[in-house]
């Protein structure tokens, strides 16, 4: 048994080696645990790329959303206490709340539970107070409790609950709550400065505007205090791995108890199941729920500037591994592996197999993208290579990286700044999307839509920030319509709502928006996102 571990533990290794490469990730930690002890941690690369430092498994990771779960074992707390109600109305607890809504009232189990049809969040100012405040000028998309739209503002407002409420601040009350009980003693829950030389070196790519590859160089992220109550607790592995096994132990935790068994209940059972495939199965209390090989899974998945985390547990074989990246990457794969492979090990099977380098750029369905695509201004061939597939322009050609769906990274020759799109019509793909740019494939119809035509200001344009969460977006028109393409690539339709405001997607329940104005000469300068994020035009393309 102890041979077929050690075997276990390399192929988690070896898979995770083989994420690093892919993702361009800089340094990662690996840990893996039981209901009674942690089993294996791994520090792999560099903590910090500017000197070559290793990576350690002592060193801290902001772990972001993680953080919720933490947030809603507080909350549930005082529940049992008597001292709330997770089904009253917010403004019960925070009377100057306000938001536009012709709705019912948002409660905190809505906030819990990503349903109260707020934005995602801004991230305009570095506090709570402020981003809560300013919701006020945002309106709800859907009545509370009937669609999941994730939302870190909703969350900020469930920390200044607690802070109302507890006259302590969230830094005193996760540190009170939940950290000393868990034993989690190198754990800090807010990011000041002073804690900042005991964290792994974030890194982000230095080209902020694109769609990352991992050719790409990579520099510190920047720095930024926070103590709100969606995601600012820094952790080292081994107390992450406590508190796994704490949920694992269905609230019992080294040093006491951190819920009781109906408090955990409320926590895990499923109230929403997610749409928008990235949480699978159903959200309860700031944790995912899912059913993964038969087995009843919770985790949750972290993303702060510059650092990704995940943590994923199964329930039924009391298993629970935590990943953490201080630069591109995705952890979550990694956690996945890593209890598959412990599975194996308990229930007996083949190990899983690490893909190859080659994987990498296999589509199976590559047939379906081939053709000849043609737009006014030139010409794109789509053809196969090796099992993948390859985009040849006027120039050159480069090899296409499968992203999320049908959208693809062509890393150079005039191509990296946007991902490639195919649009699939009657069941074949007859479109390729680039940037502002439609192609259209050899004996399909010709463009139809707007066109080019328009009403209202120019609003097409890269436009930056300050902000470190979102530095920059831009607008391109299409045949179709005006699309708001983000940093990482990922285009979503702008639908107008009239006065210059459009929403931002096709999910009509969304709140997320965007309003153009600052108007000179018919030019739109400046466009301000839901919640208060303004952005200036900016000169580069």
């Amino acid at each position: 048994m102890k041979g077929d571990r050690a075997e276990c533990f390399d192929r988690m290794i070896g898979f995770a080696e083989h994420s690093m490469w892919k993702h361009g990730t800089p340094g990662l930690v690996l840990g893996v645990t039981d209901r009674n002890g942690s089993i294996f941690t791994h520090a792999m690369g560099l903590s910090d790329s500017r000197c070559g430092k290793p990576m350690s498994p002592d060193l801290l990771f902001q772990i972001g959303s993680v953080s919720k779960s933490f947030t809603c074992i507080a909350l549930l707390q005082l529940a049992e206490e008597g001292v709330i109600d997770l089904d009253e109305p917010l403004t019960r607890y925070l009377p100057w709340f306000e938001i536009k809504t012709r709705f019912k009232d948002i409660t905190l189990h809505h906030l819990m539970t990503h349903t109260a049809g707020i934005i995602m969040g801004s991230d305009a100012t570095p506090t709570g107070w402020t981003e809560v405040w300013d919701l006020r000028d945002t309106e709800t998309g859907c009545e509370p409790g009937t669609f999941f739209h994730y939302s870190n503002s909703g969350y900020k407002a469930l920390g200044l609950v607690l802070e109302a409420i507890t006259h302590k601040t969230y830094e005193e009350i996760i540190q009170e709550r939940v950290l000393d009980l868990v034993g989690m003693d190198s754990t800090e829950p807010v990011m000041t400065n002073a804690i900042r030389g005991r964290l792994a070196v974030a890194h982000q790519s230095v080209h902020d505007d694109r769609p990352f590859s991992r050719r790409h160089e990579q520099y510190p992220a920047p720095w930024f205090e926070g103590d709100t109550a969606d995601g600012t607790i820094c952790s080292p592995v081994e107390d992450m791995l406590a508190y796994i096994r704490a949920l694992m132990n269905g609230g019992r935790a080294a040093r006491g108890e951190i819920l009781t068994p109906d408090s955990f209940r409320r926590m895990t059972t499923p109230y929403i199941q997610p749409e928008d495939g990235i949480h699978n199965g159903g959200y309860g209390y700031g944790l995912n729920i899912e059913t993964v090989d038969g087995h009843a899974c919770l985790g949750h998945q972290g993303g702060m500037v510059g650092y990704y985390t995940s943590m994923l547990m199964d329930m039924d074989l009391g298993i629970g591994a935590m990943v953490m990246v201080n630069g591109p990457g995705e952890p979550d794969e990694v956690a996945r592996f890593a209890i598959a492979a412990l599975r194996c090990g308990q229930e007996g099977g083949s190990l899983p197999e690490i893909p190859s380098e080659h994987d990498v750029f296999a589509v199976p369905t590559a047939p379906d993208y081939v053709g000849v695509y043609h737009d006014a201004g030139g010409t794109l061939e789509v053809a196969e290579d090796g099992g993948g597939l390859r985009v040849r322009g006027p120039k050159a050609s480069t090899r296409l990286e499968r992203r999320d769906g049908d959208s693809f990274l062509a890393d150079g020759h005039g191509l990296e700044l946007f991902l490639v799109e195919f649009e699939k019509r009657d069941g074949t793909f007859d479109r390729l999307h680039h940037g502002g740019r439609t192609y259209v494939r050899d004996g399909a119809p010709a463009n139809d839509g707007p066109g080019h035509g328009r009403e209202g200001p120019v609003c097409e344009g890269h436009y930056r920030s300050h902000n470190p969460w979102l530095s920059n977006f831009r607008v391109v028109r299409r045949s179709t319509g005006m699309f708001f393409v983000d940093a990482s690539g990922k285009s979503e339709p702008l639908t107008p709502l009239g006065d210059d405001a459009f929403r931002i997607g096709k999910e009509e329940r969304s709140p997320e928006r965007v309003r153009f104005d600052c108007l000179i000469d018919g030019t739109a300068m400046s466009a301000t996102l839901a919640g208060g994020g303004r952005f200036g035009r900016t000169f580069t393309l």
